[in-house]
């Protein structure tokens, strides 16, 4: 019998024993992931209904505290308070049993009982004192603050149960990794008994041609096989010695070829190393350029920041502050003739008609009752433009080019602030929402101007990340995913600091992350980027720093930068000297 009719055979059994195995694991595995699969969909339901419970429950605290404030229709809170009913009906559905829906409706009953005391009490009287509306104002935030309470126990019970669902599916996981285990040593133990039943017959076959092919590798050119067994082996063999007669043939003229071959490698290899010697200098000296080129930019920049700070503080802080300081004189000296006028009506309730006229054509009531706001507004103003000097000077540190201890969480929101046009909605640009997880640091030892530096350079290439990921998108996916960016600052060991600054952007390649801190590299339109941002701050922080600077990011995955610097540079400098001479 042929070698191949017995392995036919075996394998049809093999074969069928692994179809049926793997066939009812198949539809168990199938059944436990589609259970899984429904549970995350639930969940996913659940905390996406909350969030628009939420959502829709602040819009109806917002109406109920204008018609506290304007009496404006009543309309859009019975609107708010049905599409609030609406959705909770939608999550009751879900989660049938959950105590915290149960009291999440019952506060929003109060919270309707409520609007509509204040709507009935309008009815009757249009006049509400400040003690009135101030304890209408405590009443809806507590029922706010309660809801708001338990919808966020609800969404996160909802990621419990995902993170339970996603362990189930781990370990179903496991369990088919074990099934595929077990068929894998089926079939070992079938192509072990195989090998032992079947191929035992050709075993001294192969081991001549084993004999043979060793004698073959070996340069035995001469050595030939002699096997009579009637099946391919012989044929195998037959071929064998053929292949032998023809490798003697070619080895003759191969020994010839490579005496000549290899007095030309000899002057190849000569010649590549010289190259590679020139390309390695060459290499040397083009970062040397590079760095000195990027030194040479930073150190103009700042200096032109410097001098625009400088002027800018110089020019507006002043006025600014004579302006802030008199607001308050002038608030109190209108609030005074405002006293006069109103005790002039108390006394001279019945004026001539020419005053009558007059205070008609000023609006009297209007201005009196305006007045105060503009001046408040005007006060508000003028401290959003002291907070904005403030910061810039606290960005650029042009007072602070030494080391010293400052707090870095100052610099990050001075940043912020700077940044805040880029951060806000526009027509063509959605919001970017700033999510802050400061940790409770100490003061930090370090360069502050060129900490702010690396802040504002890794803060901006993110904003620039989330608005080319919205263009390639439509509204209703950049609505699903909005705009983010995570500021997070820890203390590691009580001695070293690290600030993690992260988006949900597109994420980048891992070709643009292995070029991301060298010099001039940029993946930005011409005119919209130099490429020397990161390589700067990288400098920044390992260089001047004694720090860490890496990038996490996965396509389509966002992106994270880690900033790790020592909390004291002094003692690290030192620790690193006794490291060194040790």
């Amino acid at each position: 019998m042929n070698i191949s009719t017995k392995f036919i055979g075996t394998s049809a059994f093999v074969v069928g024993l692994i179809a049926v195995v793997l066939g009812g694991s198949t539809i168990w595995r199938n059944q436990m992931e589609e259970s899984a699969h429904m549970k995350l969909e639930q969940a996913s339901r659940t905390i996406e209904l909350a969030w628009k419970v939420q959502a829709v429950v602040g819009h109806e605290v917002h109406a109920l505290k204008d018609y506290v404030l304007v009496k404006t229709q009543h309309s859009d809170i019975q609107k708010y308070q049905t599409n609030v009913l609406k959705e909770l009906e939608e999550l009751e559905k879900l989660m049938p049993q959950s105590p915290e829906l149960e009291n999440i409706r019952r506060r929003h009953e109060f919270l309707v009982r409520l609007g509509t005391q204040l709507t009935n009490l309008a009815t009757v009287t249009s006049e509400t004192s400040m003690a009135d509306s101030q304890q209408d104002f405590r009443a809806i935030n507590a029922f706010d603050r309660d809801i708001d309470f338990f919808l966020d126990e609800l969404i996160e019970d909802s990621h419990q149960q995902k993170h339970l669902v996603e362990q189930e599916l781990h370990q179903l996981q496991q369990v088919s990794h074990l099934l595929s285990y077990g068929i894998v040593l089926i079939i070992l133990v079938i192509s072990a008994s195989k090998f032992f039943f079947i191929l035992r017959p050709v075993i001294q076959s192969l081991h001549k041609l084993q004999v043979g092919a060793t004698a073959i590798g070996t340069g035995d050119l001469k050595y030939r096989l002699n096997i009579q067994s009637g099946d391919e082996i012989e044929q195998v063999s037959n071929e064998f010695n053929r292949m032998a007669d023809k490798l003697a043939e070619s080895y003759s003229i191969l020994v010839e070829r490579s005496q000549e071959l290899s007095k030309v490698n000899d002057s190849l290899e000569s010649e590549i190393t010289e190259r590679k010697e020139a390309e390695a200098e060459l290499q040397k000296i083009l970062h040397e350029l590079q760095q000195t080129q990027a030194q040479l930019i930073q150190t103009e920049k700042m200096s032109s920041l410097g001098q625009l700070v400088a002027g800018v503080a110089h020019e507006i802080n002043n006025p600014v502050n004579f302006i802030h300081g008199n607001i308050g004189h002038v608030n109190e000296y209108t609030k005074g003739l405002l006293e006069l006028l109103c005790l002039y009506q108390q006394e001279y309730p019945n004026p001539k008609q020419k005053i009558q006229e007059k205070a008609e054509d000023i609006e009297l009531d209007f201005l009196i009752d305006d007045m105060p706001k503009i001046l408040s507004s005007m006060k508000m103003g003028t401290q959003r433009i002291k907070d904005i000097v403030l910061s810039l000077r606290n960005f650029s540190r042009l007072d602070e080019a030494e080391m010293k201890a400052v707090d870095i969480h100052e610099g990050i929101d001075s940043t912020l602030l700077i940044l805040q046009n880029r951060l806000k909605a526009r027509p063509d640009h959605s919001a970017i929402e700033i999510i802050k997880d400061y940790g409770n640091l100490p003061l930090v030892e370090c360069y502050p101007g060129q900490l702010n530096q690396v802040f504002m350079n890794i803060i901006s290439n993110a904003i620039d990340a989330l608005d080319s990921y919205n263009q390639k998108h439509s509204h209703l996916e950049i609505s699903n995913n909005s705009s983010k960016i995570t500021i997070r600052t820890e203390l590691v060991n009580n001695s070293r600091v690290v600030v993690l600054i992260a988006d949900n952007g597109s994420g980048m390649t891992q070709e643009v992350k292995r070029k991301l801190f060298d010099p001039f590299f940029t993946t930005k339109p011409v005119g919209q980027g130099t490429g020397l941002g990161l390589s700067i701050s990288y400098k920044i922080i390992v260089e001047k720093h004694a720090g860490v600077l890496r990038c996490e990011s996965e396509l389509g995955e966002g992106t994270e930068f880690w900033i790790e610097i020592p909390l004291c540079q002094k003692k690290h400098q030192e620790s690193l000297h006794n490291t060194i001479s040790l």
